[in-house]
């Protein structure tokens, strides 16, 4: 294992991406396979295919919604690689929400491609606040 500056630099262009509603570049990194999920920082945002994870970026972006990348920490080990960043943020006018994201990733064989397979974001609450917290009731629903 060791660290890829290959794989920070496009967990950044993936941030960029979702942030400015440039779904294209999302796709072009989105792996295909049926296994393919995004967990977004709400309970029901579970994506598993390449359209729901469309409408939804197109959403937030409409919605106003930027990313601001942090500065991801990523690794790899032969054709697998994985990133992390806990210093991302959601702006949404001048209020500012930060919150991580992890992100695995696979070379496609034949374009040497990096695609995403799995991606999770989620909200950096406090351990103190998150105790208060009730799981809701959506929890496992599953969103195509």
């Amino acid at each position: 294992m060791h660290p890829s500056t290959e794989l920070r630099d496009l967990t950044i262009q993936i941030a960029h991406a979702i942030g400015t509603g440039h779904v294209a570049a999302l796709e072009r990194h989105t792996s295909r396979h049926p296994g393919t999920v995004f967990l977004g920082t709400d309970p029901d945002e579970w994506w598993t295919d390449l359209a729901s994870l469309r409408h939804a970026v197109l959403g937030q972006r409409e919605a106003g919604v930027e990313v601001i990348p942090g500065e991801p920490m990523a690794f790899q080990e032969g054709e697998v690689g994985w990133a992390v960043d806990r210093g991302m943020r959601f702006r949404v006018g001048e209020q500012e929400t930060p919150f991580r994201m992890s992100a695995v990733y696979r070379r496609r064989t034949g374009s040497g491609r990096w695609s995403t397979f799995i991606a999770r974001s989620g909200s950096q609450t406090p351990r103190r606040s998150a105790s208060r917290c009730r799981p809701s009731p959506s929890v496992g629903k599953h969103r195509k």
